[in-house]
């Protein structure tokens, strides 16, 4: 009982078709470019700054100066204008900073860790979305497996109906059997019909992740046709491994850091901040001597009090990282417990698979001496219809066996950061 095998869309086809359209993934790409802005824009404090100005005033009337001089008595009551009622100005500023303490740096550093953080969310992101897709492939897979086991079970207890109506009709059987044997394929039906619409819920769902109608059809390569070339790795080297590949961690890590550089940053802001300026200027103004020229200086400012605004800022963002601290602790803690539950669950399907395939022999056997049994008068009905519940038990176990396998094994490279 095994399905025909066709080219088919991969699991990797299907990674690939998902990720170039997922929203989530395209989201987390978006937030990772705008911590690189985000860098570039810290980044660019270190650079001069160019300025121009231009513009146009116009007063009431020209601003002038009394004049009071004792000696002259009759300049007394006498202005002297000093500038134009109107005029044009503009001028060109340069200016950079030379010493800031730190807080240009750690600006930068906190930037850079903000930017590193991004970039292994859309990692973890892009890991998680692929689980998501495998898990739906497989679940598409399982349930066409669970449509020929069903549709095998319908097609077993029917020939048994034909065995008992034949019997029946001679007169070797019980009315009893032929009924439930009936009520029997009854069930198989109704089997077969909820095994169906899993089907379609699966394949709807799957359409979905790769942004397809949910009524196209859906043809998928087997993944239980394919061999686990995996080799086995001891627990021990999985949790070493997770700790260093799980992006979450990283992510946690560069967003304490980057906490940590704005508290520094924010310190710094209470020492000395040293800067040059230099600029050429003019104002258009007749009383003036020289109405254009070049100038420079420098600027230092200092924070001397400020009321603990810079203390508490900086107190709230250590807090933050502290806090930070903390959730990548516990995330280390849940991943270990994570890692652990995957490679026990990877232990376990595989032991699965070890055993199930001789069981679906057996159980074929068995219903085969039943059947024979039966015809012969020697075994009763019930004894075919418990062989048959056991032979679709048999199968259906031996399909979430490989499925349950090859998840388990994609969810131990999830939590391993290695998806």
């Amino acid at each position: 009982m095994s399905l025909p095998v066709n080219a088919a869309e991969t699991l990797e086809q299907a990674w690939s078709i998902a990720l170039q359209r997922d929203h989530q993934l395209f989201a987390a790409q978006q937030k990772e470019l705008a911590a690189q802005s985000m860098t570039g824009a810290a980044r660019s404090n270190y650079l001069p700054k160019l300025t121009l100005e231009y513009g146009y005033l116009r007063t009431e009337t020209e601003p002038a100066a009394k004049i009071s001089i004792p000696a002259l008595p009759m300049l007394k009551g006498a202005s002297l204008p000093f500038a134009q009622d109107a005029a044009y100005f503009g001028g060109v500023t340069l200016s950079a900073p030379l010493i800031t303490s730190g807080k240009i740096s750690s600006g930068v550093a906190a930037a850079e860790a903000l930017s590193e953080a991004a970039a292994a969310q859309t990692t973890l992101t892009r890991s998680e979305q692929k689980l998501a897709v495998a898990s739906s492939y497989i679940a598409v897979l399982r349930a066409e497996h669970a449509v020929a086991v069903a549709q095998s079970h319908i097609d077993a207890v029917s020939k048994h109906v034909s065995d008992v109506q034949q019997l029946a009709t001679q007169g070797y059987v019980a009315r009893h059997d032929l009924l439930a044997s009936e009520v029997a394929l009854a069930n198989a039906r109704q089997l077969g019909l909820q095994a169906n619409n899993a089907l379609e819920l699966a394949r709807a769902a799957y359409n979905c992740w790769l942004g397809r109608s949910f009524e196209q059809p859906v043809a998928l390569a087997d993944l239980a046709l394919s061999a686990d070339s995996q080799t086995e790795t001891a627990l021990a080297t999985l949790l070493q491994t997770a700790s260093t590949e799980r992006r979450e961690l990283h992510a946690l890590s560069r967003q304490g850091e980057a906490y940590r550089q704005q508290a520094s940053s924010i310190r710094s802001g209470q020492l000395p901040q040293l800067g040059i300026s230099a600029g050429y200027n003019k104002l258009e103004n007749r009383y003036l001597a020289a109405d254009k020229g070049w100038w420079v200086g420098l600027v230092m400012k200092w924070e001397i009090f400020d009321g603990g605004l810079i203390r508490h800022q900086a107190s709230q963002l250590s807090a933050n990282a502290q806090a930070i601290r903390e959730l990548e602790q516990d995330a280390r803690e849940k991943i270990a417990l994570q890692v652990r539950q995957s490679w026990l669950n990877r232990q376990e399907t595989k032991a699965r698979l070890q055993l199930v395939a001789k069981a679906v022999e057996q159980a074929d056997e068995v219903l085969l001496l039943a059947r024979e049994r039966y015809r012969e008068g020697l075994a009763p009905n019930s004894d075919v219809l418990d062989a048959e519940t056991r032979r679709l038990q048999a199968y259906s176990n031996r399909d979430n066996a490989i499925y349950d396998n090859e998840l388990a094994r994609l969810q131990l490279l999830h939590v391993t950061g290695q998806l």
